[in-house]
């Protein structure tokens, strides 16, 4: 999910050229940002998928995920980790940028790594899927749709494929990438490939799937940044600090179970099968 706009107060844009100095793009910026009511800038709370909830301030954001984070950037990302029940301090969403040398590129909302899978599972509607890789075998001539992700010696990874299936359609959602496409060359696109380029699949698969909820929202497996590149872990004298926003984990009644069936010591003996099981005599 791409933001190209850097809203001021009215919601108007401004367009700032590649060729104008950065302390003008940076004053610009800061400019926008004072033009901006103090209501905007509230806390928003959100509850995550485990239950937790947590309220994060527009400060949290810049000092633990994105330090060069607008007021509207933040807003947007805090908005939808509330809509989707994310939890931006565990890795489950992150809020980068893939280019900021000029501080007026897109932000961009990235998934973590389970987050996919977690939201597509709490779907009543979600039937599993399938997913694996694409492989040229010299020896053979031929390409291989394999299922997982192992890549035998002397075999070229060329893509990745995926299935995901819903109980209310006939037909299953499919998808073949091109390996070429997505390898960044850094990171887990080095150390597990095939790992990765299995997930693009199942994750286009499942965004096709299921609009709705994955419309808007892009993969960290998709972007060609390490998304971790600005989170922040917190310090131990932080957390002593405690400047992690304040969590609680939502307590769920508790459901009320029937009260045991009476039965009648007449009943008993009137039942053919009152002895089954307990050493009478058995038919």
């Amino acid at each position: 999910m791409g933001f190209t706009l850097r809203a001021g107060g009215n919601g108007a844009t401004t367009t700032v050229t590649t060729t104008q100095g950065r302390s003008f793009v940076t004053q610009t910026r800061q400019q926008n940002e004072a033009m901006q009511p103090a209501a905007s800038s509230d806390p928003v709370e959100i509850e995550a998928m485990d239950g937790q909830r947590m309220t994060v301030t527009f400060d949290d954001v810049r000092n633990f995920i994105c330090k060069e984070a607008t007021i509207a950037e933040c807003r947007i990302f805090l908005e939808t980790c509330k809509q989707y029940h994310l939890n931006p301090f565990t890795k489950e969403a992150y809020l980068i940028h893939y280019d900021n040398k000029n501080g007026d590129t897109a932000s961009t909302i990235v998934l973590g790594k389970t987050c996919y899978m977690k939201m597509a599972e709490a779907h009543p509607q979600y039937d599993g899927f399938e997913a694996g890789v694409i492989v040229f075998v010299p020896e053979v001539g031929e390409l291989i749709h394999r299922e997982g992700s192992i890549i035998y010696k002397g075999e070229e990874l060329v893509g990745g494929w995926a299935k995901t299936y819903r109980k209310d359609r006939s037909r299953p959602f499919y998808e073949e990438v091109n390996f070429s496409e997505y390898d960044t060359k850094k990171s887990l696109w080095v150390t597990k490939p095939a790992t990765m380029i299995r997930k693009v699949a199942l994750v286009h698969t499942l965004r096709e799937a299921f609009p709705a909820t994955f419309g808007g929202l892009i993969d960290e497996s998709e972007v060609p940044v390490e998304a971790e590149a600005d989170f922040r872990e917190l310090s131990a004298e932080e957390a002593a600090a405690g400047a992690v926003p304040t969590r609680r984990r939502v307590q769920k009644p508790k459901k009320e179970e029937p009260a045991p069936l009476a039965v009648e010591a007449d009943e008993v003996e009137g039942d053919p099968f009152a002895n089954a099981g307990t050493g009478g005599d058995e038919q």
